[in-house]
């Protein structure tokens, strides 16, 4: 890497690190202020960051990329987790966590599943666009280096989870890469993490 790359990968490491201690020390009473947090410290900063070091927002995968790859890999994906998720979601301990959200009908079930895209986008522009794309030029290493503190933040869940977790980074992180976008990941956590909150409900 050239020097001012390799500084601004350092800046982003640095910046992606702040922004997980600090989402750890400010706590949330409720389920939407957890979302309007994750929103704030996983996209919108990040985003103004990225634009600052580069005028753009797509070297950071905020494009549609390859789009037959992006559709080609997002169903790929989605296909293999389902069997997991249908193990995982028999599970006391998942059951037990998910859904994250009470709700009196299925239009405030949608209108939380709607939300929690949300926060799947800003969990996957943090570490897949802003921390991996931000050090691509690091290579391929950058599919590992983001996997790691993506793990670490689901500390707290159930233990399963945070393993899976890793894996699932490492998946996410290749079919992005690949694509040259976040949103084949996106789509693939957004749908997975609906389907499982159906599943650990019948």
């Amino acid at each position: 890497m050239g020097k001012r790359r390799h500084q601004a990968c350092m800046l982003v490491v640095c910046v992606t690190l702040i922004l997980i201690m600090i989402e750890d020390a400010l706590p949330t009473s409720s389920f939407d202020g957890f979302i309007f947090k994750e929103f704030v410290l996983y996209l919108a900063i990040p985003l103004v960051v990225a634009y600052a070091l580069r005028r753009s927002v797509r070297p950071f995968g905020i494009a549609l990329g390859d789009r037959k790859k992006v559709a080609r890999y997002a169903m790929m994906l989605y296909g293999i987790g389902i069997p997991f998720m249908i193990v995982g979601s028999r599970m006391s301990a998942f059951r037990s966590y998910y859904p994250r959200f009470s709700f009196g009908s299925w239009e405030e079930f949608i209108y939380w599943e709607l939300m929690i895209g949300i926060l799947m986008l800003s969990t996957e522009f943090l570490f897949r666009g802003f921390l991996m794309f931000g050090c691509k030029r690091a290579g391929r290493w950058a599919i590992l280096l983001q996997a790691v503190p993506y793990a670490y933040i689901h500390l707290g869940k159930p233990m399963l989870e945070v393993y899976y977790s890793f894996f699932a980074g490492l998946a996410f992180g290749y079919i992005d890469w690949e694509s040259k976008s976040i949103f084949p990941s996106f789509l693939v956590h957004w749908c997975a993490s609906v389907t499982f909150d159906i599943l650990c409900m019948v």
